[in-house]
């Protein structure tokens, strides 16, 4: 039982919600995707009815048009969870609150033994160096997923990302995986999956924070160092020379 009680963490949670939402992820992009390119049909087909002269011929070519619109997903997913509430709200008879609870408490436990699939213990992680890390196979759905690194460690690496800006007050999210991925850390990993375990460590991310950073302004995702955790002071991982991402981008 202790075996499995060591891999019970916000990080491993987080993992989880990642691995988890990642198809809902894809099917919507695909779904937007889809839905961009039908719409710009439309519009192409519409500005070619608009330049038909004979006037008769364009309202009838415009009225033809009007129903083809094509509508948006998110409206569509919107209406259906709004007629699926109607409908099924009503049924559960008083049950409301055990059935979301449950509902949450199957997430909470999918998402935790889903973020330990693939990956160590949060007691091997800690211990794990950069290189190790950098060199773990890819994840299950063939999709690279580096474990994150120790809270303390990555609270380090925003200070340090944050110290390096003027204002010194904040880290924009790209600048901390650039950072991070000199050192081994962060491999594979986006803005999104980072927001995310920040979020799921309990820290605010900002969505659009201007700092100041070479020599140039950017405003990007942050996250403000008031809004870190009081930890001890740990300290921040040696650029790796071999690690896959400083090779990419030096070759870049």
């Amino acid at each position: 039982m202790s075996r499995y009680l060591e891999g019970v963490s916000l990080a491993a949670f987080a993992r989880g919600n990642r691995r988890m939402l990642a198809p809902l992820k894809a099917h919507a992009a695909d779904k937007r995707k889809g839905h961009g390119e039908a719409l710009a049909a439309w519009k192409e087909r519409r500005a070619k009815a608009l330049e038909i002269k004979d006037p008769e011929q364009r309202a009838k070519a415009l009225d033809d048009l009007r129903g083809e619109r094509p509508t948006s997903p998110l409206l569509v997913a919107a209406g259906c969870t709004v007629v699926a509430a109607v409908i099924v709200w009503p049924m559960l008879h008083g049950h409301h609150a055990a059935l979301l609870a449950g509902a949450v408490t199957l997430w909470v436990l999918a998402a935790l033994i889903v973020g330990q699939t693939g990956g160590d213990t949060p007691a091997k992680a800690t211990t794990a160096t950069s290189a190790e890390e950098a060199s773990s196979p890819p994840d299950d759905d063939g999709e690279w997923i580096q474990e994150s690194p120790a809270p303390e460690v990555l609270w380090a690496l925003i200070r340090h990302t944050a110290g390096l800006t003027k204002q010194g007050t904040a880290a924009h999210l790209q600048a901390i995986l650039d950072e991070g991925q000199k050192r081994g850390e962060f491999d594979g990993w986006d803005v999104t999956e980072l927001g995310g375990e920040l979020e799921a460590l309990g820290v605010r991310v900002i969505e659009k924070k201007k700092l100041t950073l070479g020599g140039k302004d950017h405003t990007r995702k942050a996250v403000l160092l008031s809004d870190l955790p009081e930890a001890d002071p740990a300290t921040v991982p040696a650029i790796v020379q071999g690690a896959p991402s400083a090779t990419a981008k030096s070759a870049a």
